[in-house]
């Protein structure tokens, strides 16, 4: 792959790059974070079941704040 900014990418859960965690309370599956370090982040649309989560949590539907959290942490790298 050429020099990019920005990559997304679903699905890919293995390897050295931060990940956004999307959790949906309607699947019932147990969380990734955090037994995968490098989720950096994790937007939900209900309440995520790990307590006390060190990673942002984002609102699922709020879009505009998901956008504005993948764009800090690329300048931040």
């Amino acid at each position: 792959m050429q020099h990019c900014d920005l990559v997304l990418i679903e699905g890919f859960k293995n390897g050295g790059f931060p990940k956004l965690e999307v959790w949906r309370e309607s699947q019932a599956q147990a969380a990734l974070w955090p037994h995968l370090p490098d989720i950096v982040g994790i937007a939900c649309d209900g309440v995520f079941p790990v307590a006390n989560a060190t990673v942002p949590l984002l609102d699922l539907s709020d879009v505009a704040a998901i956008a504005t959290f993948v764009q800090a942490q690329a300048v931040s790298r």
